[in-house]
């Protein structure tokens, strides 16, 4: 079997290191971290839409390039790579995906042309606090031909940004436990966004639905026991581990490049045994976080069972990630904490992807669940 990368698959990763490298550079984001508070960097994002990398898992007919979860999933890794504060994650992950599978011809002409331009942000509203993001705790009940939705959704990617939300929401009254997803407006009459900051300093939103009435056209998708919910979580939760991977590996190469540079007792520090062994563990983590999400990621692309290998995926992310930033940290000794300096960055970031839909402790739950209802073999 030929696990080669196409040459299409290559040209995008290409593309998209060449221009995060080029302009999401530290001291762009320092003085963009300066001069907005939103952490949104417009030329960047503007930037990647001409160079058609916001296009990259939209349909063709839409103007995008009409490739799959695999190819964005490389894209995101080169975001992740940079640190670059733009809402890639939500929009075309969160956003685009679920709008792209399952949004009827005129929800797709309304917003996937704009997510190709740079000029629509999208995001889903999956964090449930307490519980499990495909039982949402929003209501939506039925209105004539319409649909009131009515509660409240935190931790939103993009949410301060974001023009539409893709929310899930519970069908009262349908007696089976019926879930759908709704396409909401974030300028609707009802909605109210609040500012909730992160670890990484860019803010997620609290997004709270008060009577939000909308048309019968704001269903995405069917209207079932939450088909739709668990495609968009199993997605956007091997977007998150691209991310990571990419974190992960940026983190592993500035540990090297510094460790290898900085001297004590008249050499490397990277030639000491327990440096070169935590530097070593770190390299493995990180390679355990791109196989992982690598396999996730195509198993999705092809339709293929993956809700094993997404829980597998994320759990490396998580916990591996977690493993990876500190021991960057730490191999830098005070540079590691030094915000002037770009580490910092790197272990911010993981810290807020590690939890994002579930960290360690949760996956392996999902995964014993699943487990045990189904066997250790398909």
């Amino acid at each position: 079997m030929d696990f080669d990368l196409s040459d299409e698959q290559q040209a995008t990763i290409d593309v998209a290191a060449k221009l995060l490298g080029d302009k999401s550079t530290p001291d762009a984001i320092r003085a963009l971290e300066q001069a907005d508070d939103l952490r949104f960097d417009r030329d960047l994002w503007a930037a990647m839409a001409d160079a058609g990398l916001l296009g990259i898992a939209v349909p063709t007919e839409h103007g995008g390039a009409g490739l799959g979860v695999l190819e964005l999933a490389m894209v995101l890794e080169e975001v992740g790579r940079r640190t670059a504060p733009v809402p890639a994650l939500a929009t075309l992950a969160l956003g685009a995906l679920p709008v792209a599978r399952f949004g009827s011809a005129t929800q797709q002409a309304a917003l996937l042309p704009g997510v190709v331009a740079g000029t629509t942000v999208l995001t889903a509203a999956l964090v449930e606090p307490l519980g499990d993001p495909t039982r949402p705790t929003t209501s939506a009940r039925r209105d004539g031909d319409g649909w009131v939705l009515d509660g409240a959704r935190t931790n939103v990617p993009a949410g301060l940004v974001a023009d539409t939300i893709v929310v899930p929401a519970a069908v009262e009254g349908s007696g089976g436990g019926e879930v759908a997803l709704f396409l909401v407006p974030a300028d609707a009459d009802g909605v109210t966004r609040e500012r909730q900051n992160t670890t990484s300093g860019t803010p997620d939103a609290r997004i709270t639905l008060t009577g939000v009435a909308l048309g019968a056209d704001a269903v995405l998708g069917p209207i079932d026991d939450g088909s739709a919910v668990r495609w968009l979580v199993e997605h956007a939760t091997v977007a998150a581990c691209a991310l990571m991977s990419g974190v992960a590996a940026e983190a592993v190469r500035i540990t090297g490049e510094y460790t290898s540079s900085r001297e004590q007792f008249g050499r490397p520090i990277a030639t000491f045994q327990a440096v070169g062994q935590r530097a070593a563990d770190a390299y493995v983590d990180a390679q355990g976080i791109r196989l992982t999400m690598l396999q996730a990621a195509w198993r999705l692309d092809n339709d293929v069972p993956a809700d094993r290998e997404v829980a597998v995926a994320k759990y490396f992310a998580s916990l591996g990630g977690h493993r990876v930033v500190h021991a960057a940290a730490h191999l830098h000794g005070g540079m590691g904490v030094d915000r002037d300096y770009p580490l910092h960055r790197y272990f911010l970031l993981a810290k807020q992807l590690d939890l994002f839909l579930g960290g360690p402790s949760r996956q392996l739950l999902a995964l014993g669940g699943l487990l045990a209802a189904e066997g250790p073999t398909r």
